[in-house]
């Protein structure tokens, strides 16, 4: 990995902190239902996948009744899909 932070090929791909992933996501799926749509996956590099699957092994879990908005293979409900794109693409 660079002093950047990207790890080089093409895409190149730039880290990014977890919770910006999951906002990102978030914010994705927030303007995809405002235009009706239904998305069912997100399309993630398994790079960004990794910083999240870290992040969300560092929290714990939680028992009860509620669905978690993130579990080992999705994201707001979302499927993880891999991609081999510098961006996130939820659809």
């Amino acid at each position: 990995m660079a002093e950047d932070g990207c790890i080089s090929g093409k895409p190149k791909i730039c880290m990014r902190k977890a919770e910006e992933l999951i906002v990102e996501v978030y914010r994705q799926l927030l303007e995809a239902r405002s235009k009706g749509l239904a998305p069912k996956k997100v399309v993630i590099s398994p790079v960004f996948w990794a910083s999240i699957e870290s992040y969300r092994r560092s929290l714990g879990s939680l028992s009860g009744a509620l669905p978690d908005y993130l579990s080992k293979d999705a994201l707001f409900g979302l499927e993880i899909w891999y991609g081999y794109e510098s961006e996130i693409r939820v659809v």
